[in-house]
């Protein structure tokens, strides 16, 4: 069971990464879905950093300071790892700020919709 819902959420979050590139201005993505797949690696693995970088960072006591400062590192996170892959190709740092921001609604809207199902 924990091998199909880990497949599950990389194919969601691979799907979230397309909707954000089609939603996304200055940002394309090309390839079919094992190239989605491989992207949302890249993301995945971005967010994972940015994570660790956030870590490091001195924290404040105001969570819209946090999130902003999070939005930021992540983008320029994703942005950093689309230089990895010519499958995406992201034209500067606010389109990766805003790819970043797509991608995070779309995968927690798409897991929403993934665990309800999964749940009947």
């Amino acid at each position: 069971m924990v091998i199909v819902m880990f497949l599950l959420r990389w194919s969601l979050l691979a799907l979230a990464v397309v909707l954000a590139a089609w939603v996304t201005p200055d940002v394309d993505f090309s390839g079919g879905p094992l190239s989605a797949l491989v992207v949302a690696v890249l993301v995945a693995a971005a967010n994972v950093v940015a994570q660790l970088l956030i870590r490091w960072l001195p924290t404040s006591d105001r969570v819209l300071v946090l999130a902003a400062t999070t939005l930021v590192v992540n983008g320029c996170i994703v942005w950093l790892a689309s230089a990895f892959t010519t499958r995406l190709d992201i034209d500067g740092l606010l389109a990766a700020i805003t790819f970043a921001l797509m991608v995070t609604v779309f995968s927690v809207a798409l897991g929403w919709a993934g665990e309800r199902l999964v749940a009947r």
